[in-house]
């Protein structure tokens, strides 16, 4: 005959197996391409999202800028600050695994006869309660606190991420500004310089009134420029201030026209995104959030257990109760709780648990699409921002030759001065958009640095 295990026994038995009703979670199958698009060269173990924002940006002005960002900024300070909340409320969910001790007081009216004075009763004690988890609810929901907790880290990374991204932008675009501002200056001064010979002339009689006005129409036109780039000098050099935590006003930078960039950029192989971009590693957490809370959800069909013991003193004296002095009472054995009927509550619970699951699975695959494509767009604009690049410094040579020639032919009197304005404005708008293309080649640089994961690894707990 066998032995049958008593109760308790089959159900500590049961709780130790680790039983978890619900999906365990497994990574959903992605379809990735071998190499990125518009890439030239895969290799597993190089990529520049390997690389620290350091050895990338390496203006060492810059690199000042970003580490105050990251440190003081307060972008990165509120990142930091929810991943504090989030291991906060992961050590809350971890809480109903483990028995719960309270003490108590309480009064309770007693049976009044006849004649007598309304009493009441007082209770007093110490109690343990303590719910098994036989299905694993409360461990469903501890696993999607923690995947919550490792979502904020990602995102906590992406923030740091984007913060580099955003200060390296920022500065670049001051440096183009700055550069603008030089040129533009530099051509005023030489326009200015133009208008004394054209005046000289006037006054001899060999230039006529209208090309005087016309040179000095186009000087206040150049000249006309000078503040607005000076205004936007100054709300760039404040957006830095802001990223920084600084007040604005209290940054004063002069940014370097000449900056180190890369040739080739090494992507690396798409699937390697999965882990290195943290805006995939926080999708990836709250899918893995969403069926835990499946699991969760799940349970609640079953019945729960629960040990309660209580100890204490009960009298119609509060002074007993407090003094020790009251009779002692004790309680110990278990509850059972099975739930029956809730109105629809446990099964519309459970499906909005499932339909928020298939969300977040189609927000994962939704993440690594926009990643695949912020990469193949990147790579493109980074590689033809060369071309680009090349195609105005040639323009600008030409039209410094151009303005050279216009000016000579001016002064021997073989070429009206329409030509020199024409040749004033063409050198000044070729050796502007050369600038900008100089900034959208290293805007290209942070946008492909960033959509590679920017350099941030995922943390091990």
């Amino acid at each position: 005959m066998t032995r049958r295990l008593p109760l308790a026994a089959a159900l500590i038995t049961l709780f130790a197996s680790g039983c978890a009703v619900g999906p365990d979670y497994q990574r959903p199958e992605v379809s990735l391409p071998e190499q990125h698009a518009a890439s030239k060269a895969v290799a597993d173990k190089l990529s520049l999202a390997d690389v620290n924002w350091r050895e990338v940006f390496t203006d060492p002005q810059l690199q000042e800028l970003i580490a105050e960002a990251l440190a003081a900024g307060p972008d990165a300070l509120l990142a930091a600050a929810r991943l504090r909340e989030a291991e906060a409320l992961a050590g809350v969910s971890r809480a109903p695994l483990f028995p719960q001790a309270s003490l108590s007081l309480n009064t309770s009216p007693t049976v009044r006869k006849a004649g007598e004075q309304l009493t009441s009763s007082f209770m007093g004690g110490a109690g343990i309660s303590w719910e098994i988890d036989l299905w694993g609810r409360y461990r469903r929901a501890s696993e999607a606190a923690q995947a919550e907790l490792l979502a904020n880290e990602a995102a906590r990374d992406g923030m740091n991420a984007s913060l580099v991204a955003q200060v390296a932008r920022t500065y670049y675009q001051l440096a183009a500004l700055q550069e603008t501002l030089l040129i533009t200056e530099r051509s005023a001064r030489n326009q200015g310089e133009v208008l004394g010979l054209v005046k000289r002339l006037s006054a001899a009689g060999i230039s006529s009134a209208a090309e005087e006005r016309q040179q000095e129409s186009a000087l206040a036109a150049t000249e006309a420029a000078v503040p607005t780039l000076k205004r936007q000098i100054a709300e760039t050099e404040t957006a830095i201030a802001l990223l920084l935590g600084r007040h604005p006003g209290a940054l004063r930078l002069v940014a370097p026209t000449t900056l180190a960039l890369p040739g080739f950029i090494p992507p690396g192989l798409p699937s390697r995104l999965l882990e290195q971009r943290p805006d995939i590693r926080q999708a990836e957490a709250r899918l893995v959030a969403a069926n835990a809370r499946v699991g969760e959800a799940k349970a609640l069909y079953f019945p729960n257990l629960s040990l309660t013991a209580m100890f204490g003193g009960v009298s119609g004296s509060l002074s007993d109760v407090v003094n020790g002095r009251a009779p002692a009472v004790a309680s110990v054995g278990p509850g059972l709780l099975m739930p029956l009927f809730a109105g629809g509550r446990i099964y519309f619970n459970k499906a909005a648990a499932e339909a928020r699951l298939e969300q977040a699975l189609i927000s994962y695959r939704k993440t690594i699409n926009n990643a695949l494509g912020e990469v193949a767009n990147g790579l493109v604009a980074y590689e033809t921002s060369n071309d680009l690049l090349d195609v105005q410094s040639r323009r600008v040579t030409a039209a410094r030759e151009a303005m050279r020639l216009a000016d000579l032919r001016f002064r021997a009197g073989t070429t009206s001065f329409l030509e020199v304005l024409d040749a004033q404005r063409q050198l000044l708008t070729a050796e502007t958009q050369e600038v900008q293309a100089l900034l959208e080649r290293r805007v290209a640089l942070v946008s492909v640095y960033l959509s590679l994961g920017g350099g941030w690894q995922p943390m091990v707990r």
